[in-house]
């Protein structure tokens, strides 16, 4: 290479430098590369934040109605009802960490509990619910005590249930698990009539051992009450007056 030519090179090379001439592709840095599975954990990310502002203004609702109710409604009779059953709408946060699952699962699904009270406040109740989503689902069936409290037209309740839980996980041929479930909530119920009553609002923690490992479930519900019979409160009277 003579000087001349090394010269016009250089010549060249400066030209293209100061007239920025130098191809986009260079100048602009490329995009990170969204893996499938970075993909599928940022719209289970995303997926989440509409459910969880669901359920917090649907808890936040809940807890005002009832503190209303509470606040407002005149003094009714503080019977129970014999018989009780309740159908509605659930939604479950499926703790799915253990199978595999980057985080929790959002399912929709039913729950159907009757309750049978023997003596004023206090009960034997069951449940059967099934929770559903895309990939997988969640069924138990369980039976436990609970007790009562009524204050003007709300009947509030608390039970501890314990049974058996079943899922099914649709990942290749599908595998399914049943295990032990302890499930502890409680909910409040509005009176309406003599035989319907809605049940504003049911909060359950639900223990499971599914596939060997521990779950840490959570589940609202909400619904209609149909009863059936009274259970009287019994009112002991003032000594000397034979008034209650």
């Amino acid at each position: 290479m003579n000087l001349h030519t090394f010269q016009t090179l250089t010549t060249f090379a400066g030209n293209c430098v100061s007239n920025q001439e130098i191809p986009e592709k260079l100048m602009t840095t490329e995009p990170p590369v969204i893996t499938p599975r970075a993909q599928s954990q940022y719209r289970m990310q995303e997926g989440r934040k509409p459910w969880r502002r669901l359920s917090r203004a649907y808890l936040s609702l809940s807890l005002l109605f009832l503190l209303m109710a509470l606040l407002d409604l005149p003094a009714a009779s503080q019977d129970i009802p014999r018989i009780q059953v309740f159908g509605g709408y659930s939604y479950l946060r499926f703790d799915t960490r253990s199978f595999g699952f980057a985080g929790g699962s959002n399912l929709n699904g039913y729950n159907l509990a009757p309750a049978f009270n023997i003596i004023h406040g206090f009960g034997v109740a069951g449940e059967l619910s099934g929770q559903y989503g895309n990939h997988l689902n969640l069924r138990d069936v369980v039976v436990g005590p609970q007790i009562l409290y009524p204050r003007n037209n709300l009947i509030f309740s608390a039970h501890v249930l314990y049974g058996d839980a079943r899922t099914f996980v649709r990942t290749g041929n599908g595998v399914g698990n049943t295990a032990h479930v302890l499930v502890a909530g409680g909910g409040a119920d509005l009176n309406m009539s003599p035989h319907f009553s809605i049940r504003v609002l049911q909060v359950d923690y639900l223990r499971s051992s599914l596939f060997h490992g521990t779950q840490n479930n959570f589940r609202i519900s909400t619904g209609l009450v149909y009863r059936w019979g009274t259970i009287k409160e019994k009112k002991h009277k003032l000594p000397g007056t034979g008034r209650p």
